[in-house]
């Protein structure tokens, strides 16, 4: 482990264990609003990631770019003694649902691609935000330890040029997530629309995705 990571790993572990104490436990207004709670489905674009290297290789491979992504994300945000900066704790997971295969693959030949990504992770961060009773802006700032797997596979034998490639991208270890959006709420239940970006890093491989995040909030 890498003196930076080390670095990020404390950090972290100190975020982790002063946030309960940041939380505020007095008598104001914003303490009595208690915790949120939040369960978003995310619109998320692979577009950062893009490589054309695989079109090259065959007119049948999958372009990484428009792959067809959606996620979750459970957010819980506990207010602190600062009336316009919360703490946030989340969870997230994001699944490609046009895990493509086009071909085919028999004893004798075989002219077929598969595309795959999936990922996610936990994270932990701050929410800086403009408060109104009903509305609002927000922004999240948060580090994590996310994973990401993008897999790729071609096999072309039946026509010239063959084709043989299989390729996996892999990260794992600490990353970030950040946003933008507004609230709008009433009584104990609103929404949240975001925009957010996510990135996970690795020793060999990283990706950054970025899109439109839309939960329902709660009250407590």
């Amino acid at each position: 482990m890498n003196s930076i990571t080390k670095r990020c790993y404390i950090a972290l572990l100190l975020i982790l264990t002063a946030s309960p104490a940041f939380c505020q436990s007095g008598d104001t207004v914003e303490a009595k609003q208690g915790v949120k709670v939040e369960l978003g489905y995310m619109v998320i674009s692979n577009s950062l990631n893009a490589d054309d290297y695989y079109e090259f290789k065959s007119n049948i491979a999958k372009d990484n770019e428009n792959s067809y992504i959606r996620g979750v994300n459970l957010k819980f945000t506990f207010p602190t003694r600062v009336k316009y900066l919360d703490v946030t704790a989340g969870a997230l997971l994001i699944k490609c649902l046009d895990e493509i295969y086009n071909g085919y693959v028999n004893p004798a030949s075989a002219y077929a691609d598969a595309y795959n990504l999936n990922g996610g992770g936990v994270y932990l961060g701050i929410s800086p935000k403009l408060k109104g009773k009903h509305f609002g802006l927000t922004s999240d700032l948060a580090v994590g330890v996310l994973s990401f797997k993008e897999y790729v596979s071609i096999v072309i034998n039946d026509r010239e040029p063959n084709v043989d490639e299989h390729n996996l991208k892999a990260s794992y270890g600490l990353g970030a997530v950040s946003s933008v959006g507004f609230y709008v709420s009433f009584w104990k239940m609103g929404i949240n629309p975001s925009l957010t970006c996510i990135f996970s890093g690795g020793a060999s491989s990283s990706f950054t995705f970025w899109g439109l995040n839309i939960p329902i909030t709660i009250q407590f």
